[in-house]
């Protein structure tokens, strides 16, 4: 292993940079400063050959010349940001005074920022770092998301293939009245489960997309739970799980019913997914210094105390227990919505030995 790279794994900040200006004294210059700073650097005179060194290996941050011969540097730019995933993170470098011109037409075309020449080092070098940064957090929310829709497409193929078999199991001609029931209502409770699904993936882009909204009116704890409890209880059947409720039905409180109840139905089915056959979800609501608490908690593993800081993390999945695996919007949708309530959704130990979720929202706006 050479110097260089053992110098890169060494700072976790180091990364690939591509310097292109058709000043070799400039490019002697800042890969000098760049390669004591511990980054691998590679430079081009020209943007054509920045082009095929691109080709070759796509580096992490271009720090690059505004004007030069043949291919300028908005060409390049162009060019980058029309590759797979938008190209690296690019400086773009301005001659000796500020152009708004040509920053306005560099942003425009999408340079992540502008320097103006002669550079300060520290500059540079703060620069640089940032674009790493940038461009790091970038590419690793790009891979969870492919992630989480290859999860989401896991999530929705097995009822549809369920869906599928008792289709085929109806067409039979020699179902007893009994069987037949038994198969409607195992394809409604299917469709109940891909349309919850969908609905989570309507909340979760509405929610990243800042435009989520609720519509808090006098309601009962009854129109918010009642559907859920009744839902859920086949599933709790299915799988020999008591399911119990503890409260007053006829609570009064202020909240949009329709989408609190979803974030109760995501974290009721996430208890019933965990709790083990034959084990026990406990749902609670609870009056508490002027909010009001929704609990559920079930009996399941549990959630290990290192990942409940990223359980609600849309993109991000746990390694062990109860947090790997599936789509992961559930816990997400549900911490949004009682935000969106000016409240809070938390995690910690039950009583009866797995999770607790606690939901808590102002009594009144």
């Amino acid at each position: 292993m050479n110097a260089e790279v053992t110098r890169e794994s060494l700072n976790p900040e180091s990364g690939d940079v591509l310097v292109v200006d058709d000043f070799p004294d400039s490019l002697a210059l800042y890969e000098a400063l760049l390669s004591e700073d511990g980054h691998r650097v590679r430079t081009a005179l020209s943007g054509k050959k920045a082009m095929t060194m691109v080709d070759e290996r796509e580096p992490e941050v271009v720090l690059l010349d505004v004007s030069m011969p043949g291919m300028d540097g908005y060409e390049v730019l162009k060019r980058l940001r029309a590759r797979r995933g938008g190209g690296p993170a690019v400086l773009m470098l301005t001659a000796a005074r500020r152009d708004p011109n040509a920053i306005e037409h560099g942003l425009r075309e999408g340079a992540d920022a502008y320097m103006t020449k002669p550079i300060e080092s520290r500059e540079l070098l703060a620069r640089v770092r940032g674009a790493l940064e940038a461009h790091r957090l970038k590419r690793t929310m790009e891979s969870q998301r492919r992630d989480h829709i290859a999860m989401l497409v896991h999530d929705l193929r097995h009822p549809l293939a369920s869906l599928g078999l008792v289709a085929e199991v109806l067409q039979a001609d020699d179902l007893s009245p009994d069987e037949r029931r038994s198969s409607v209502v195992t394809m409604r409770t299917l469709c109940t489960d891909m349309a919850r699904l969908v609905d989570g993936v309507l909340a979760a882009s509405r929610l990243e997309a800042g435009v989520f909204t609720v519509d808090p009116r006098p309601t009962t704890v009854r129109t918010i739970l009642a559907p859920t409890i009744a839902s859920l209880s086949l599933v709790a059947t299915r799988r020999r799980i008591t399911l119990v409720f503890e409260g007053d039905l006829d609570a009064h409180l202020t909240a949009d019913a329709i989408k609190l109840r979803q974030a109760i139905d995501n974290l009721v089915a996430n208890a019933l997914k965990f709790a083990p056959r034959g084990g026990h979800v406990k749902v609670g609501v609870h009056p508490r210094q002027g909010q009001v608490v929704f609990e559920v908690s079930d009996s399941g593993p549990g959630i290990p105390a290192t990942e409940r800081g990223s359980i609600f993390d849309r993109y991000r999945q746990g390694q062990t227990g109860r947090t790997a695996g599936g789509a992961g919007l559930g816990l997400a949708i549900a911490k949004g919505i009682a935000e969106a309530h000016a409240g809070t959704l938390t995690v910690g130990d039950s009583p009866l030995g797995g999770a607790a979720f606690h939901l808590s929202i102002p009594a009144s706006p």
